[in-house]
């Protein structure tokens, strides 16, 4: 999905540089079809590979928590284990209520959906049978893997007696799972802090996703770049091209990001937007022009191609619309939880405005879940 402050000049602009659009308009893990082909090995790969493959060597068990702020990589991490692992029965499971027993239900849906469609074959609304079909499920398994993102939404979002609950469920589902199951959580800091409590003393791994390196930045922007040019003829990709993002540049840029991967991924959007628009209107940059523009895009500035598309709403248009359709125009999907952030309101609250504006026939809900805005 683009991100709400997209930013899009002409095709022709890019192939400057061997691109057909920018390579950096999809910032969510969620929207691209694959991340293995993109992905870049750190340091917190090993560290989770090694885990990995204890448990699938030596018939071991695992919980993992996955630690860090927003855009800093958890759900790569997450889809990238079942990518690189397709033999491996694992289940991902996007924690996006704020109730115990909704999340239950959309982990026990998601084990599941292999065997029969959850339309087919309704689940029960009692939490002990769904805990154990969730339990029976993996341990059927001589290795399997769970692993459950945006636990903050049930732990923070939600109530205490829920965050309660959804330990006391982690804890007894780890205890009772059998070698070679690995349970993986990926959480914000502050919800670790309260899921660790709650724990007591269960053991856990905790592996804090760090600000990347300059050097792995350049990686990072490097193999976009290349994948995206991996799909012109073979002349066009052998062409001797300047690229778009210096050494320099790209420290800088890092630096500016705080080294966190998805506003970095926002930046290189932004600034390779604006490179290719001032060089097709002047042919040449300095130095001192490109980090002006550097700067320029970490404020989150749009080009004017951008400013010029602004769309004007009338005056009667329901103000929760008005910003749902600035934010995501028509053919873009948003998630209920993109909904909760940006409107900051509770999943509750965001779930009735969603099946009103349905009802109302401004939005319909995709085959996957997300919504879009009906033209």
């Amino acid at each position: 999905m683009p991100d709400k402050s997209d930013v899009r000049v002409v095709e022709a602009g890019y192939m400057r540089w061997m691109l057909r659009a920018n390579p950096f308009a999809y910032l969510s893990s969620e929207s691209l079809e694959e991340v293995k082909t993109l992905h870049v090995d750190t340091y917190i790969d090993e560290k989770l590979a090694r885990l990995i493959d204890d448990a699938i060597k030596n018939k071991k068990k695992y919980l993992i928590f996955l630690v860090g702020e927003f855009g800093m990589g958890k759900t790569h991490r997450l889809r990238l284990i079942g990518e690189i692992l397709p033999d491996v029965p694992s289940y991902y499971v996007k924690i996006d209520v704020d109730d115990y027993l909704a999340s239950l239900n959309r982990i026990a849906s998601s084990i599941r959906r292999k065997l029969f469609p959850p339309v087919k074959k309704r689940l029960p609304k009692d939490s002990d049978l769904l805990y154990k079909i969730i339990k029976n499920e993996l341990n059927k398994h001589d290795i399997s893997i769970l692993m459950l993102d945006e636990a903050e939404n049930i732990v923070i979002s939600g109530t205490r007696k829920d965050a309660e609950l959804f330990a006391r469920f982690i804890s007894k589902l780890y205890k009772e799972l059998e070698p070679g199951k690995i349970l993986i959580i990926a959480c914000i800091p502050p919800a670790y802090d309260l899921i660790k409590k709650l724990l007591g003393n269960v053991k856990h791994h905790k592996i804090d996703m760090r600000n990347i390196r300059p050097e792995e930045a350049s990686k990072i922007l490097k193999k976009r770049l290349q994948y995206y040019r991996n799909s012109l003829n073979k002349e066009a990709r052998n062409l001797n091209l300047g690229e778009p993002f210096t050494e320099e540049l790209v420290k800088k840029m890092n630096e500016l990001a705080r080294g966190n991967p998805r506003k970095l991924m926002k930046l290189s959007r932004n600034v390779l937007a604006m490179l290719t628009s001032e060089l097709k209107e002047s042919g040449k940059l300095s130095q001192e022009k490109i980090l002006k523009l550097v700067s320029e895009a970490s404020e989150e500035r749009a080009p004017k191609e951008e400013v010029e598309k602004v769309e004007v709403l009338p005056k009667n248009t329901r103000p929760e619309l008005a910003i749902l359709r600035k934010n995501y125009p028509p053919r873009t999907t948003f998630s209920l939880i993109d909904v909760s952030k940006l409107l900051g309101i509770r999943l509750s609250l965001a779930r009735e405005l969603l099946n009103e504006l349905i009802d109302e026939e401004y939005i319909e809900k995709s085959s996957g879940g997300r919504f879009f805005i009906i033209e």
